[in-house]
């Protein structure tokens, strides 16, 4: 478990006064020191959407076609390697993946530690368990062909003993599927060193873990995974090296991400696997603002 750890390792940066090391132990970047198990509750169940992401269920909404359709194309992936339709998704958050699995045909749980989000699951007639992930706590829930954990492991101070507590919820022969913030990946490297941007991926109060496609790899490797899936997402980062500054300004951000959904929705409505093909070399070469990796419990 992390917490035995002695992290140690170069500091990457220094935000708000908290390091980023590159810690050898762990094999991936984090913060130093990590927060509490009580500070970490109280943010995800009083503070993060609340004060954090207030528009984030208004955006959501907007972005649904989008999202539906990026999920129909995962779920599709997903469906050309695994038999079984039974589903975890840890950090459910407002029920979109749940639900476009459901519309498939999985039988879908969510475990989500916001109450508001878990109560607007609830509302769309999807289950969601309101509560902070472990084995113990989702045990009695059964085991599942896959479990799901979309922009989770980042926020966790123990993302090894997480993914540990992940495998034991996977049925013999299923799979895992998690999908990070790509971070200190060579685009963010490239703007830093030519255009002198900031490290602007580095929140502490938010990002506890900075992953890398091969950090991620190498870690679930490591932890008894057979790799089998690997894509990027749109790489972002080219609307700053092409002069659109998107970092602490959302106008200009959300307008990057309505050009980003209007180049993906085309090719998922006339070929995905065009798109498929493209991620997954941008993953091989590092790139992409985030990233999904499918594996296989040996």
């Amino acid at each position: 478990m992390i917490s035995r750890i002695k992290h140690k390792g170069a500091i990457l940066d220094t935000v708000d006064g908290v390091n980023v090391i590159d810690c050898r132990a762990c094999g991936f970047a984090h913060v130093s020191p990590l927060p509490s198990d009580a500070e970490l509750k109280q943010f995800y169940e009083q503070e993060f959407y609340q004060h954090e992401r207030p528009k984030y269920f208004d955006e959501t909404k907007e972005d649904l076609p989008w999202w539906m359709a990026t999920y129909n194309n995962y779920y599709e992936i997903l469906e050309r390697r695994i038999k079984g339709r039974t589903l975890l998704d840890i950090g459910s958050g407002p029920g979109h993946f749940l639900a476009c699995g459901k519309k498939r045909g999985w039988e879908t749980v969510g475990i989500e530690p916001s109450a508001p989000a878990a109560r607007y699951s609830e509302k769309r007639g999807l289950t969601a368990v309101n509560d902070f992930f472990s084995y113990d706590r989702a045990k009695k829930l059964g085991t599942f062909d896959v479990v799901h954990a979309a922009m989770v492991l980042e926020h966790v101070p123990d993302p090894i003993g997480f993914i540990e507590d992940m495998k034991k919820m996977i049925k013999k022969g299923g799979h895992i599927a998690i999908f990070c913030p790509n971070d200190y990946n060579p685009l963010q490297q490239i703007l830093r060193a030519e255009r002198g941007f900031a490290p602007w991926w580095v929140v502490p109060k938010h990002h506890l873990n900075y992953f890398s496609v091969e950090s991620m790899k190498q870690l679930l490797t490591r932890l008894g995974f057979t790799i089998e899936d690997v894509l990027g997402t749109y790489p972002l980062e080219t609307f700053l090296l092409a002069g659109k500054n998107y970092v602490g300004n959302h106008a200009i951000g959300r307008a990057c991400h309505g050009k980003r959904k209007a180049f993906e929705m085309t090719l998922y409505k006339k070929d995905p696997d065009i798109l498929n093909e493209l991620y997954a070399g941008l993953a091989a070469a590092g790139i992409g603002r985030e990233f999904m990796i499918i594996a296989k419990k040996k």
